[in-house]
């Protein structure tokens, strides 16, 4: 699906952060019900974990960060980036849920965060969701604000125009 996809009334969003140190998170309307890390295995996405925890959740929608390589990124962080993503997208697929891509520019914007660090995120993740906060407390829990954040990025530009 593309992120000019348009929903009935998707109450239940999974946000996904992707990437070994990633997140996911589930957002019913605007309530923050749980955030994960991303569950891996010897180095690689556990596909078999992450397709159990999204029928665990049985998301309306998923919202998955449209990302690429970078420049300046090595070639094995980039190919070992690339297989955590296709991963995602294969659970995904193979789940046949529904889902929309959108760029780190374009969620950042709607949530005030352009141009902002990762703590930018962790902070506002808090302040969203105070019945939450122990989840955003530490730098490596980015994933998880960003995931979070991503749900709810979906859910203002879908209902909330």
């Amino acid at each position: 699906m593309s992120e000019s996809t348009t929903f009935e009334r998707a109450i239940w969003i999974v946000g996904i952060d992707p990437g070994l140190t990633g997140a996911i998170a589930l957002l019913h309307d605007s309530v923050l019900q749980d955030v994960v890390d991303m569950p891996h295995y010897d180095g690689r996405v556990d596909c078999q974990a992450l397709a159990a925890q999204l029928m665990t959740y049985q998301p309306d929608v998923i919202v998955v960060e449209d990302v690429h390589s970078m420049p300046k990124q090595g070639v094995a962080s980039s190919f070992k980036f690339g297989r955590s993503l296709g991963a995602i997208e294969g659970a995904i697929g193979a789940l046949s849920l529904p889902h929309v891509k959108l760029t780190p520019q374009r969620w950042k914007q709607k949530m005030g965060l352009l141009k902002k660090d990762k703590d930018a995120s962790r902070g506002l993740a808090r302040e969203l969701w105070p019945h939450k906060a122990d989840e955003f407390k530490l730098k490596k829990h980015d994933g998880r604000a960003e995931a979070a954040l991503m749900a709810e990025a979906l859910r203002r530009m879908t209902w909330d125009s």
